[in-house]
């Protein structure tokens, strides 16, 4: 057979599969708050500057927070060996517009897309530096506002993910519902609260926001990084990052050597990014959390499924090795790789073994598609060949199931009838 016939096989067998990209980014547009709020408030929201060719976001006159990974330049087209076009007028609409970005998505063949923030992290940390709590929340709340505006527009094919306030827990409440109400799917949230002062996740002072979370079926969704601080994340995306050091001022290894180039440095960094959603995943699936909460579902988003079958190989291993005493023994009603397949999701992109050999095993109901469109490792411009292509040998039912189903399931999309 040839390589064409191959091809064209392989796109048949998705002709009608309607793909639901899990994870892709929003970049903060330039008007983003300025436009959304009146003059009294305009010294307390971020403003878009370009100094020296190089955009970022500032608040009070100092950079706050960059634009973001965007590597779709004006074209659209793809730079390879950067993450950052600059300055922002280089950027492709598609990366902010909602017009633009369904034009694109139409192009890739993707029906719908899950979106994460940009520039202002994936999750609330960079708004927590925010000193002052009443501009911290009207800046967040602002947010929120334009990611509803942005599903609405989009006719509900662009579903962004609400920040949340979580140094407030009752403002965090209120602000779900209140999003919640307008038809928001789900929230980002930070992995790690406990870098910015507050509780473990699995702390009681949490337990209201995890309630509304079961109850509403909107979905807790955990991207790689979301725990990074605000200048974690900044030193992260500079190429350059900021040297830790213990409480004895002795350092800290940092993930990355110093010996290599600034873009050697970012393509280290980011592949041990993905791992850092383990952490998440084992404490949920070996905690009590889904014996109190039964209906919450978790998405790890943007980490990849090849290490899945071996952590939940390993977490049923260590749990009978390790775990003897019976208080302990106690703890769980279920196995922690019964909890990951009843309440877990996670989701790959460029992986061809993991989605050739892994999926069966991992559990064909955990498992999404993303394209992280417009990131460095964004599958672009073919993300629906690609996906024809590596699960080529899977069941039509399996790829409709991974592609499409699990997500319009989770995040309670409609999908056209033809």
């Amino acid at each position: 057979m040839t390589a064409t016939a191959v091809s064209t096989r392989e796109q048949d067998s998705l002709a009608d599969v309607r793909i639901i990209d899990c994870d892709s980014h929003l970049t903060e547009p330039p008007d983003l708050w300025s436009s959304r709020v009146g003059p009294e408030y305009r010294d307390k929201i971020p403003v878009q500057q370009t100094v020296d060719g190089h955009t970022g976001w500032y608040l009070h006159d100092r950079l706050w927070a960059s634009t973001g990974g965007n590597t779709i330049a004006q074209g659209p087209a793809k730079r390879l060996g950067t993450h950052l076009v600059q300055p922002f007028s280089d950027i492709d609409p598609s990366a902010w517009s909602v017009k633009e970005r369904l034009a694109v998505i139409d192009e890739l063949g993707i029906w719908a897309q899950i979106l994460y923030p940009n520039g202002i992290g994936f999750a609330s940390n960079h708004l927590f530096a925010i000193e002052d709590e009443a501009e911290r929340t009207l800046i967040l709340q602002v947010y929120n506002d334009f990611l509803m505006d942005t599903q609405l527009e989009s006719g509900g094919r662009l579903l962004p993910q609400g920040v949340v306030p979580f140094w407030d827990m009752d403002l965090t409440v209120k602000e779900m519902t209140r999003l919640i109400d307008k038809g928001m799917r789900g929230f980002t949230l930070s992995d790690k609260p406990e870098m910015i002062g507050l509780p473990e996740l699995v702390d009681p002072y949490f337990d209201p926001m995890w309630d509304l979370f079961a109850e509403s079926g909107t979905v807790a969704n955990f991207h790689i990084g979301a725990g990074n601080r605000r200048e974690d994340m900044e030193s992260l995306r500079s190429g350059s990052p900021a040297k830790l050091s213990r409480t004895d001022g002795a350092p800290i290894p940092y993930p990355v050597w110093d010996v290599f180039g600034r873009q050697r440095r970012l393509a280290v960094g980011a592949a041990q990014l993905y791992m850092s959603n383990v952490r998440i995943i084992v404490n949920l699936c070996m905690s009590d959390i889904f014996d109190r909460f039964p209906k919450l579902k978790i998405v790890s988003a943007e980490s990849g499924i090849g290490w899945v079958p071996f952590i939940l190989e390993a977490m049923e291993y260590q749990l009978d090795e390790m775990v003897t005493d019976p208080d302990e023994v106690g703890l769980q009603k279920l196995r922690p790789a019964e909890y990951f397949r009843e309440h877990m999701y996670v989701m790959y992109w460029f992986e061809k073994v993991g989605a050739e050999k892994l999926i069966e095993d991992i559990g064909v109901g955990n498992v999404l598609v993303e394209t992280d469109f417009p990131h460095p490792t964004c599958l672009y411009p073919n993300p629906r060949e690609h996906f024809a292509k590596v699960m080529s040998e899977l069941s039509p039912e399996i790829q409709r199931r991974v592609l499409q189903d699990n997500a319009a399931e989770l995040y309670k999309l409609e999908l056209p009838s033809t």
